[in-house]
């Protein structure tokens, strides 16, 4: 999805739909959010955010998630205005398989 402003993209938004073992019901990931620095804080990511909303809840989602750096202040700011932190902290491996040199 993007956001247009101008005839250029100014922001997009990655987002899959995927089982939980939490739910009944699909969930939807934003796996990626962004706005160009210029339109930064003129609401294209509050824009971005409840158009994928309105995506997930035509979809029969009842869940929208996201993850992002701790580092991240100014997309935090938003995203604690537009849903909530639940406390959970990201582990990951990265994994070797597919790559020449495993």
């Amino acid at each position: 999805m993007v956001a247009i402003l101008d005839s250029q993209v100014v922001g997009m938004a990655h987002y899959i739909f995927h089982r939980s073992t939490t739910r009944l019901t699909d969930v939807c990931y934003l796996q990626d959010l962004y706005t160009s620095e210029g339109q930064r804080g003129k609401g294209v990511g509050r824009q971005l955010i409840a158009s994928v909303v309105t995506v997930a809840e035509a979809r029969g989602c009842t869940r929208i998630y996201w993850q992002t750096q701790e580092s991240n202040a100014a997309g935090r700011a938003l995203y604690d205005k537009v849903a909530s932190h639940n406390g959970f902290i990201v582990y990951s491996i990265e994994l070797r398989v597919g790559r020449a040199d495993a």
